[in-house]
């Protein structure tokens, strides 16, 4: 079991990072853009979803579930340049088991 806290980053002048947000934004994205999503994929990740709306704080997962989070989240293309999101990364690639 694996446990992702579950934070809000602020910066002055640009927008909150809110792992909850950002992390369902990296659930929905296909693990293959260009593939789209297969049925067995597509299961898995509503697994993840699933355990994310059920979260309080943090979201606690299986080993299965967090290695397929931790896959789609390097996987993630990102569209600014911000320290914040590698702290987000680190948060979840060095998820704490518990």
């Amino acid at each position: 079991m694996k446990t992702i806290p579950l934070k809000t980053l602020s910066a002055d002048g640009v927008g909150d990072i809110v792992y909850a947000d950002v992390l369902r934004e990296i659930i929905r994205r296909p693990s293959d853009p260009q593939k789209g999503a297969d049925i067995a994929e597509m299961r898995r990740s509503i697994r993840l979803l699933d355990a994310l709306e059920a979260s309080n704080g943090e979201l606690r997962l299986e080993d299965a579930d967090y290695e397929l989070l931790k896959a789609k989240t390097l996987a993630m293309p990102w569209n600014l340049i911000d320290r914040r999101i590698i702290e987000l990364v680190d948060d979840v690639t060095d998820a704490d088991s518990g």
